[in-house]
């Protein structure tokens, strides 16, 4: 449990900000990216990276990084998640986890995996924790330090486990994953449960007005669902 004392002030408003931000964007499609860079920092993290695990194809997707090069998210998911000695058995665990839990320094240096792509962007000491609602996950949290940086304590896993909860709840969920949707049916529905027109979408998707009803009813149809309203509680709840 985390106590009030293991935090500074400073600390402790960076820790509220977070959650004032995980309520008030709760759902939005770019809250993994709108507190990562404070949970990084409320970590005293060096590095930071998210991704959401994609449970049909086995693969991790929408990457975000912090401070680590942006070509990293290409090599990751064209290369290195393939040949990632780690990240399956991080995740099954569902909570704040030490690398170094799971896999020993010593056996994860003998993999082609460290040696040509975690340490050349300087990814060292790592604490993950991945985030999952209804059987469907939602994203995870990479956390990093650099060799020359102290390891991760169990006080910065109880913070991640303070908000694994909050984070848990505010996430949306991947509509493509859950409802094996296309991405153009994904993005009808999301604009469509805001309360736009079909004309109002065609023109922010730049597509024709019958290509929105087409989407749209292919889309309700894999949701399960008999019309808008019903559509749009479903997906909001």
């Amino acid at each position: 449990m985390l106590l009030e004392y293991d935090l500074s002030s400073s600390e402790f408003s960076l820790l509220s900000e977070i959650l004032w931000k995980l309520g008030s964007g709760k759902g939005q499609q770019s809250l993994r990216e709108t507190v990562l860079v404070d949970i990084a920092t409320l970590l005293r993290a060096d590095f930071a990276a998210s991704y959401v695990w994609d449970a049909k194809q086995h693969v991790s997707k929408q990457g975000i990084m912090w401070q680590i090069d942006p070509k990293a998210i290409l090599e990751y998911e064209r290369i290195w998640q393939h040949h990632d000695p780690i990240t399956s058995q991080l995740r099954e665990r569902q909570q704040a986890t030490f690398v170094n839990e799971i896999i020993s320094l010593s056996e994860l240096k003998r993999t082609d995996y460290y040696n040509e792509f975690l340490r050349p962007h300087g990814l060292y000491h790592g604490l993950n924790i991945y985030f999952v609602r209804d059987g469907i996950d939602l994203g995870d949290l990479r956390i990093w330090r650099a060799q020359d940086s102290l390891m991760f304590s169990e006080r910065e896993k109880r913070i991640l486990n303070l908000l694994e909860p909050y984070m848990t709840q505010a996430l949306p969920m991947d509509l493509s994953t859950q409802y094996d949707l296309t991405q153009r049916e994904q993005e009808v529905v999301i604009l469509v449960c805001k309360g736009l027109s079909d004309k109002h979408v065609a023109n922010l998707l730049d597509i024709g007005f019958t290509t929105v009803r087409t989407h749209l009813k292919n889309a309700m149809k894999k949701i399960g669902c008999h019309n808008r309203t019903e559509m749009a509680s479903l997906i909001h709840s």
